[in-house]
Parts: C-alpha cells; sequence; structure tokens
C-alpha cells in the first residue's frame, strides 16, 4: 500500500511539474532536495580525509556532502563520475582548482538533484558533462579553458545553472541531443551567469530543446554568436541578458520568445540603433534577431542589473542664521544612468527628511529650523530609484545666540546702572 501511495504521489509530482510551468510562461521555480547527509571531507589533512575527490564520491551516498579544500594546489582529475545525489562543494572558486588535462572532468549521469558549487573547472574537454539528469543546480563555479563545452546537457530537465563565470570555452553552455544520453533538455534555467570570450558560441540551444529559460546573464566577447538557438529547439524564453560586442549578438532559426513583455522588457543590445523618446528605458522599436523573424519587442536602453550610484549632492543655501527660523537649502545629484533621485537629508539635530523623486541633475528644496544655537553640518545622500545610493554631500551652518536685547537698547541700558545690573542678573547676555 505504501509503495502504490508514493507511486501515485511521484505521478502527481511529475504532472504538476510539467504542467504549472506552461501556465506561468516558463518561469520554473525549482527545489533541490538533498537531504542532509554526512560530510565527506578531501584534502586539508584532517584524519581520515580523502585524497581524491573520486574516492570521496565512491563513498558517499545519496544526500551526503563531499567537501573540497583548496589546499593551495590543483586536483589533477578526470572522468569523476557522479551517479547519486549528493552535495560536491569546493573551498573556494578561485583556488579550490580541478584540471582535467584535456579529458572529461565531471560526468553526471542517471543522477537527480545534484548540486555543485565553489570550483575552478579547467583545461578539459567538457567541464561537465549532465545526461539524463533532473533538479541539479550548478552555481558559484569558474568553467576556463575547456575546449569544447563548460557545460554539456543532454535529456537533462528542472536543472539549473547560476551564478558562474565561463571563460575561455569554446562553448560556454550547451544544450544539446547527444548519442549518449538521447532525448532533449525541457524546463531548465540558466540564470544570472557571466559568458564570456568563447573561441564560438556563449550557449547554444539545438535539437528539440524547449522550454528553457535564459535571465539575467552577461553574455559577451564570444567570437561567433552570444546566443544560438537552432535545430527545432523552440518555445524557449530569453530576457534580462546583456549582449555585447559578440560576432553576432544572437542567432534564433526556430520560434522563441526574446522579451517579457512591457514594462518588463527584453534584453539589452550594445548595437541596438533605436531611441527612447519616452524615456521609460526601453527602446521604441524592436531589435531584430539574427537567423528568422524573431525580435525582441522590447530592448533595454541600458545593460540589465548595472546601476551606478548617483554623485554626492551639491548643497546649497544660507551658512549662518537665527534660531527657531526656517531656511531653505538646495539638493543635486547626477545620476549615471539619469534615473530619478530622492534625497536623505540629516539636519544634525535629531531631525532627517526624505525628499522626492527628482530628476537626475535637478535642484531639490527643503527647509529647516534649527531650535538652539550651534554649528551644524547638514548630510544628504542620493538615492536612484534602482536604490544605488550616493556618498555623503555636507554643508555647514552656524546659527548664533539669539540676543534679544540689541546694541542700542543694551546702550540706553547703560545710562542707568542700577536698572542694567538688575536685568543682568536676570538674563545672561
Amino acid at each position: 500500500m505504501k509503495k502504490n501511495a508514493l507511486t501515485i504521489g511521484i505521478i502527481i509530482l511529475i504532472f504538476l511539474s510539467v504542467s504549472l510551468p506552461l501556465s506561468l510562461g516558463f518561469k520554473v521555480n525549482q527545489s533541490f532536495i538533498i537531504n542532509d547527509g554526512n560530510t565527506l571531507y578531501v584534502g586539508g589533512g584532517g584524519p581520515g580525509n580523502y585524497t581524491s575527490i573520486q574516492a570521496a564520491i565512491d563513498d558517499a551516498l545519496d544526500g551526503d556532502t563531499v567537501f573540497v579544500y583548496d589546499d593551495s594546489s590543483i586536483y589533477y582529475e578526470n572522468n569523476i563520475i557522479i551517479s547519486k545525489s549528493i552535495k560536491l562543494i569546493g573551498e573556494n572558486k578561485d583556488s579550490t582548482i580541478i584540471d582535467g588535462g584535456d579529458e572529461d572532468i565531471l560526468i553526471i549521469y542517471d543522477a537527480n538533484n545534484v548540486s555543485l558549487s565553489g570550483f575552478k573547472i579547467q583545461n578539459g574537454r567538457y567541464g561537465i558533462r549532465l545526461g539524463s539528469s533532473s533538479y541539479s543546480l550548478f552555481s558559484d563555479n569558474i568553467f576556463i579553458n575547456n575546449r569544447l563545452d563548460g557545460i554539456l546537457m543532454s535529456n537533462s530537465s528542472y536543472n539549473t545553472i547560476s551564478e558562474n563565470i565561463f571563460q575561455y570555452n569554446d562553448y560556454g553552455i550547451s544544450l544539446d541531443w547527444s548519442l549518449s544520453a538521447p532525448g532533449p533538455c525541457l524546463y531548465n534555467n540558466i540564470l544570472n551567469n557571466t559568458i564570456s570570450n568563447s573561441s564560438y558560441r556563449g550557449i547554444q540551444l539545438s535539437l528539440y530543446q524547449r522550454y528553457n529559460y535564459i535571465f539575467g546573464n552577461t553574455i559577451e566577447n564570444n567570437n561567433k554568436e552570444g546566443v544560438m538557438i537552432c535545430c527545432s529547439s523552440n518555445f524557449n524564453v530569453v530576457y534580462h541578458n546583456n549582449f555585447i560586442a559578440n560576432g553576432v549578438n544572437a542567432k534564433d532559426e526556430i520560434n522563441n520568445t526574446w522579451d517579457d513583455g512591457y514594462p518588463s522588457g527584453g534584453n539589452f543590445w550594445d548595437d541596438y540603433t533605436g531611441i527612447d523618446a519616452d524615456g521609460d528605458g526601453i527602446g521604441d522599436t524592436p531589435y531584430n534577431i539574427s537567423g528568422g523573424d524573431n525580435m525582441d519587442r522590447y530592448p533595454l536602453m541600458k545593460p540589465w542589473g548595472v546601476n551606478h550610484p548617483p554623485d554626492a549632492p551639491i548643497i546649497n543655501g544660507p551658512t549662518s542664521g537665527k534660531p527657531g527660523v526656517e531656511y531653505n537649502f538646495s539638493f543635486v545629484s547626477t545620476d549615471p544612468e539619469e534615473d530619478d533621485l530622492y534625497y536623505l537629508i540629516d539636519w544634525d539635530d535629531g531631525y532627517e527628511d526624505v525628499i522626492g523623486i527628482y530628476p537626475s541633475g535637478t535642484e531639490a528644496y527643503a527647509s529647516h529650523a534649527w531650535a538652539e544655537k550651534g554649528t551644524y553640518i547638514i548630510s544628504a545622500k542620493a538615492v536612484d530609484t534602482s536604490g544605488a545610493e550616493s556618498g555623503l554631500g555636507e554643508f555647514t551652518v552656524t546659527i548664533p545666540r539669539n540676543r534679544l536685547l540689541n546694541t542700542l537698547f543694551l546702550n540706553i541700558l547703560r545710562s542707568y546702572p542700577n536698572i542694567f545690573q538688575f536685568i543682568q542678573r536676570l538674563i545672561q547676555i
């Protein structure tokens, strides 16, 4: 009975995971179910630690973690096979290095819920070759100088590749039909990676790769195409990526989606020649994708996810005044992306103000009165509509004592010494 119930549950889960993305525009929220087990250590010199990554993986059970120390040396290993649900974690992606010696480095086959992070994977044929595997996460790694692909994926679905750096590979990421793992890749997420200097292509989808989601990546200086989609690979979604200085920024021979509608927008294209007359950050004319009839209907006018802080505000106003009197001050800052601004003002007497929103470069005004004498330093920050804060602008104001008795009145009082001495006792001049 328990076995039958489990089977029914799995069938329901598979049905939901396949059907839901279709109704949600392919924005797949993936969960990675890896139970916490034991931790096996590689390197580090501790008692019982393994000297090779493969040996630790061989002894690991589903749900275990294999932690690899950087050890200030390189792990010369290749054809590392992962066929179980484990976490493989490197101590530091810049210094925990696996060198494949021109062979495949990591082969993940018929293994779901694998998590890999914290490695520099270099000098292999394929950095990772993933086949017949699902619900795995590859994040915060560096794939560099691999002869073919940083990651090659085939017949694998619901995986996420995020926050990685791909440099100087022939292909950064490929989703392809492989003879060793025949079948399409469906509902995978390629998110927030930097993919550059590939000899051929940054990302390639070929032979029936469908419903994949490519979002938030910076794809630059790749020799041929930044992204290439061909060979019956359709229904994929590509937006909020930055395409910069590729041989051809993108080529699509099939039917895919290259934007997220308005006002979310599409991608940033460094060779887009349109204008933004209404100032909404989206080009007024579409960007045509090479290879067919596809277009980005809402190209972004500035790179996605790149935001520079505004300049520190310049403050102007009176440099002195009297207690209890309001004085006007101006604040002005310029934002590199011409975002609108608001200002956070500290009057240095326990009071603060927030004013805005104002266009970049436009003077904003605020008034304030100080109750007591003293020297006050007004400080202000400009904050753009993307949340980036400027440095502090400062301005000094001196508020002298509020003298109730002016010089003429004092001279008159001094003509009557007795009265003058009496008033002196009452008021400190």
